[in-house]
């Protein structure tokens, strides 16, 4: 347990003492995809919201499977230095076993995001919200 503890405590202890950082201009030219995709939004109040909405969506998928694969990879290392245990065998199996499911579940998620719109013929860029006209 000190092996996990010490380098938690480091770490949460460096973020505390990191100086703040202030609002700046971003050169979306210099940011690699897929951290880029929310830097391409236009300035039309008409097209701004839906195409955030569609950023945000990817990005959030992109995010989620390399959280997953993260997952996938913690539970190989578990199996691994599991040493013959039986219960961190088991652990380990475990981890991979919901990694697995939940890249599974990420893509038929995604699968049926595409299948409903494209039935319905609708662009996610291209929604149209309604509005209230004042008078």
């Amino acid at each position: 347990m000190k092996k996990f503890l010490a380098p938690i405590i480091a770490s949460l202890s460096y973020l505390m003492l990191a100086p703040s950082a202030f609002a700046a201009l971003i050169d979306c030219t210099k940011i690699a995809p897929p951290f880029n995709t929310l830097c391409t939004i236009t300035t039309d109040p008409e097209t701004a919201l839906p195409q955030f909405i569609s950023k945000a969506i990817s990005f959030i998928f992109v995010i989620a499977v390399v959280v997953a694969i993260f997952f996938l990879l913690l539970g190989a290392l578990k199996w691994i230095y599991s040493g013959g245990d039986k219960a961190a065998v088991e652990g380990a199996r475990n981890t991979i076993t919901a990694a697995v499911i939940g890249l599974v579940i990420l893509f038929l998620v995604f699968l049926i995001f595409t299948v409903v719109l494209k039935f319905f013929g609708i662009d996610i860029v291209d929604i149209e919200l309604p509005s209230i006209n004042a008078v």
